[in-house]
């Protein structure tokens, strides 16, 4: 873990919260937000990652 870095793309949210350490939200090729797992999951810095983790938006 320590020495490979392994990128995982999916629309699987509880995939993304059960295999990541940080997880990234990007829309229409923009990074819109950034962090540790938990934090994106529990305590979003964006409106925009909130309404896509909770299902209000895609």
């Amino acid at each position: 873990k320590n020495e490979y870095t392994v990128v995982i793309v999916t629309h699987n949210m509880q995939q993304a919260a059960r295999c990541s350490d940080y997880t990234a939200y990007m829309y229409l090729g923009d990074l819109i937000e950034f962090g540790p797992t938990e934090q994106m999951f529990f305590k979003p810095q964006r409106k925009e990652t909130e309404d896509y983790i909770t299902g209000r938006f895609g």
